[in-house]
């Protein structure tokens, strides 16, 4: 095995570990000795690698359903996400926040 493919499942074990421990990423790499960045940056590298191995996306859209005008009077947003995080607003959050939130899941 060469040495990027045995540094790339030294982090998927690390991540794994992460995700499955609960902790924060902070937490978690101070108990094991590891750079925050650094699990940051393998997090989303992975992420990024199995998202486009397996043909998923990050992000799951669902198809809009026009409502009665009386309903519409308020705007509201709902986001659900692939792993099953659902965010709803009773309001719409500025656009910038929601481009940020969407380009820097953990």
């Amino acid at each position: 095995m060469d040495k990027d493919a045995e540094r790339e499942r030294y982090w998927e074990r690390h991540v794994g570990a992460w995700r499955a421990s609960g902790e924060t990423q902070r937490a978690y790499c101070d108990r094991h000795g590891l750079k925050n960045h650094s699990l940051s940056y393998w997090h989303l590298r992975l992420a990024r690698g199995t998202n486009a191995q397996e043909g998923s996306a990050s992000l799951t859209l669902i198809p809009a359903v026009r409502v009665p005008e009386v309903a519409a009077s308020l705007p509201s947003l709902s986001l659900t996400i692939a792993n099953g995080w659902r965010l709803e607003f009773a309001g719409l959050p500025p656009a910038v926040w929601l481009a940020e939130l969407c380009g820097r899941r953990s």
